[in-house]
């Protein structure tokens, strides 16, 4: 039986959506939990509200047809705003909302303070709860899920890449990974220390000289 990543994985690929970005939305809209129903009636992995998911022609209650949903209406907003951040906004903020800030505002970018991070005009109107979404969405998806997207994919048979889409991170809302050392993979945790170590070799040389040097004496 596959398993919930498995199969937004899947789902993914099928509707040409970008899986890191369909998983990291499940993760932060139920942590991929079925059975999560939020305070406003918001159902299950992708968190459906029943008139969306009537609107999709799916049973939010149940978890394929959830996921199935929950991709669709992802791969809706992304085809409606042509925007990543635009999109998630959609999705937790409201596609009418997020439509009326583009035409106030714009998609020029701008920076609160000298250290704040910019982000573009429209976001600034958004809740603190949306931008919050947009950013940890865009940022994790260039992180931890990355790998985990691999993983899973291979582990449900499906192959990398496919017809998925390109995701294009708007500039300011981009994450910046330190260097990765070599050998290592992007979100992997690195490798336990070797029981071996330079430090233990000069140790060991210097106690086979040691020995070599009192042989010497006899």
């Amino acid at each position: 039986m596959s398993t919930i990543p498995q199969l937004i994985i899947a789902e993914a690929q099928r509707q040409g959506v970008d899986p890191a970005l369909a998983l990291e939305v499940a993760q932060v809209e139920s942590g991929m939990n079925q059975n999560a129903v939020s305070a406003r009636g918001a159902i299950g992995v992708f968190q459906l509200m029943p008139d969306t998911a009537a609107g999709l022609g799916v049973d939010p209650n149940d978890l394929q047809q959830n996921i199935q949903g929950g991709v669709s209406y992802l791969r809706q907003l992304l085809a409606q705003f042509g925007d990543p951040a635009a999109a998630l906004a959609a999705y937790n903020w409201g596609p009418g909302n997020v439509s009326n800030a583009i035409a106030q505002a714009g998609n020029f970018t701008i920076t609160a303070a000298p250290s704040a991070a910019s982000m573009p005009g429209w976001l600034a109107l958004a809740p603190a709860e949306t931008q919050n979404y947009v950013n940890k969405i865009l940022n994790n998806v260039n992180t931890q899920y990355s790998v985990v997207a691999a993983a899973a994919a291979a582990g449900a048979g499906v192959s990398p890449g496919g017809s998925t889409s390109t995701l294009i991170i708007p500039s300011g809302l981009q994450a910046q990974p330190g260097p990765v050392p070599s050998g290592l993979v992007p979100g992997a945790p690195p490798p336990p220390p070797s029981g071996f170590s330079w430090g233990t070799a000069a140790l060991v040389m210097g106690v086979i000289l040691g020995i070599g040097l009192v042989l010497q004496e006899f």
